[in-house]
């Protein structure tokens, strides 16, 4: 080329090399001849193009001072507490005048700061909130999870409710319930359920599995998973969890601690919840104090937990699972009834999971019975087995329900033994967290008490406690509020049973036994009530 930086010429090569390379804002004539200039004198040097960084070429500050710069930055700065670069100047300042080193040479407020704003944000987040929460921040979101079918895959975790629910009888307020709950991942259905004011516990976590496993009698969405990503918390470390799990060949992957990625699914259907159902009710407590502003949760509250329960599961039935999936571009349901066209899932009847889905404890038998915390269960079918020299039985136990346990004989795997309460008026309905308040009343009270209430003790304490709770014990015991919704049929039961006019409570015995009752079938277990084996 004759002339490479005719002005003429470079007119109708730039915008056609601009349009060969989409460049959007081309150079100017000019610049590129005086590019070509600098590229010829350079003797074709293509480097001499590359733009010089502009700044200072050396040091601003001496290496002492830069050391002290350093170390400031690392003994005041990098700290959990709130410092600014206003704390790091007057650390240096006093460092300076303990050196004696000029103050002409002191950094300024801005050359701290940039050099403060040069560093890791990475290991500034990790020195001030901790390496979970930085790695927290500042991960990608990482590989999506794939499930390839139906209940292939299912996330269990527990959530908070943000609503404040009401006692049936008094009308007073209980507190926020928890929602403990399954999801599938492949068609993002809801299979499980649990909704109750215990926090999460082993108890808890069994319920949503019952309720998980015996959903298909009811026609709806759920059965028996191959691998449940639980929640980490107390609730899924414990063997009760663990032998259901190998029981029904399920595998156990339990997400890290502190990581709500690891179930991405349960808790973007929470958040769902939320703002679907839960803040349109009467007695939400909304996200934060801010966005509840002078809203007067517990006094607006209007709903007990049983109306909560069948808001709640009307809304997952006819609106959550009827409704577009912004991810699959399907409704849960749909996916789902596709999904187990071909593959039916696996389920057990309710009274294969009611035995299965109990916490294990090993207990010795005595005289046909077994005690678990001080309540005595019998079956003389424990007669048989103490007489052929076994000692020690496996008793599962419903943390729930502790009017009854199921034992399993140790020759015969797949016999089941029912064993009844022998204080059936004490333990109808009692939880293990009531039976534990109630056992706590009874060792404060004198003997000489004791002796007068007689055999009637344990069913006496439980009134007292269910009267104490209702006469606001609860607000000087937070802990014992899940009791309170036991109140309403529990109270009037009790009251019926202690002051009936056929009773007295120092010469009343213990409950009588039941009847001998049928056999009932758990699969390929028989299940004996009070029958010989």
């Amino acid at each position: 080329m004759e002339h490479p930086t005719s002005i003429n010429l470079l007119s109708k090569l730039i915008p056609q090399i601009a349009s060969d390379i989409n460049d959007i804002n081309p150079p100017s004539c000019r610049t590129v001849a005086r590019w070509i200039n600098k590229y010829q004198s350079s003797s074709q040097n293509k480097l001499c193009l590359q733009n010089k960084h502009s700044g200072n070429r050396s040091l601003r500050f001496s290496p002492e001072i830069y050391q002290i710069l350093n170390q400031a930055i690392n003994e005041i700065y990098l700290k959990p507490e709130y410092r600014s670069g206003k704390d790091v100047l007057a650390y240096m300042l006093g460092r300076f005048m303990e050196q004696g080193i000029p103050l002409e040479q002191l950094p300024t407020l801005r050359s701290i700061q940039r050099h403060i704003k040069k560093l890791d944000p990475y290991i500034e987040f990790k020195m001030k909130k901790g390496s979970r929460i930085a790695k927290k921040k500042f991960q990608a979101a990482g590989k999506s999870i794939i499930s390839p079918f139906a209940l292939y895959m299912v996330e269990i975790d527990t959530h908070y409710l943000d609503l404040i629910v009401i006692d049936p009888k008094t009308k007073l307020a209980l507190g926020r319930p928890f929602l403990a709950c399954a999801i599938d991942i492949y068609s993002r259905a809801i299979v499980g359920t649990y909704i109750n004011m215990y926090p999460p516990s082993a108890a808890t976590t069994l319920e949503v599995i019952k309720d998980m496993i015996t959903r298909p009698n009811q026609k709806l969405p759920g059965g028996i998973p191959s691998i449940v990503i639980p929640d980490n918390g107390v609730e899924f470390k414990n063997n009760a969890l663990e032998r259901v799990c190998e029981q029904l060949k399920i595998t156990l992957t339990p997400s890290q601690v502190g990581t709500p990625n690891n179930k991405p699914h349960i808790e973007r259907f929470f958040s769902t919840l939320t703002h679907g159902i839960i803040q349109k009710l009467p007695g939400t407590t909304f996200s934060n104090p801010t966005n509840r502003g002078e809203y007067n949760s517990s006094k607006i509250a209007q709903l007990t937990l049983e109306q909560l329960k069948q808001y709640i599961d009307t809304w997952i039935h006819e609106v959550y699972h009827r409704s577009i999936h912004h991810t699959t571009g399907r409704s849960p349901i749909i996916m789902w009834q596709d999904a187990i066209e071909d593959i039916r899932p696996s389920f057990l009847t309710d009274i294969d999971a009611k035995i299965l889905c109990r916490r294990p404890i090993e207990r010795s038998i005595n005289h046909g019975q077994v005690r678990v915390d001080g309540i005595s269960y019998f079956s003389h079918a424990l007669t048989t087995l103490q007489a052929k020299g076994i000692k020690k039985v496996t008793v599962l136990i419903d943390d729930l329900n502790l009017n009854e346990v199921f034992i399993i004989d140790p020759d015969k795997k797949d016999v089941i033994i029912q064993a009844d309460s022998t204080n059936q008026d004490y333990t109808f309905r009692l939880t293990r967290i009531t039976h534990l308040e109630v056992q706590k009343l009874k060792k404060i009270q004198s003997r000489s008490d004791k002796q007068k209430i007689g055999p009637m003790s344990d069913l006496y304490y439980l009134y007292k406690l269910m009267h104490e709770i209702q006469t606001n014990l609860v607000r000087r015991k937070p802990r014992l509020k899940p009791l309170t919704l036991e109140l309403p049929k529990q109270l009037q039961r009790i009251e019926e049973q202690l002051f009936s006019k056929d009773k007295d409570i120092v010469e009343q015995p213990a409950s009588t036994i039941n009847v001998p009752t049928p056999i009932n079938q758990f699969g390929s277990l028989e299940v004996f009530k009070h029958g010989k084996i």
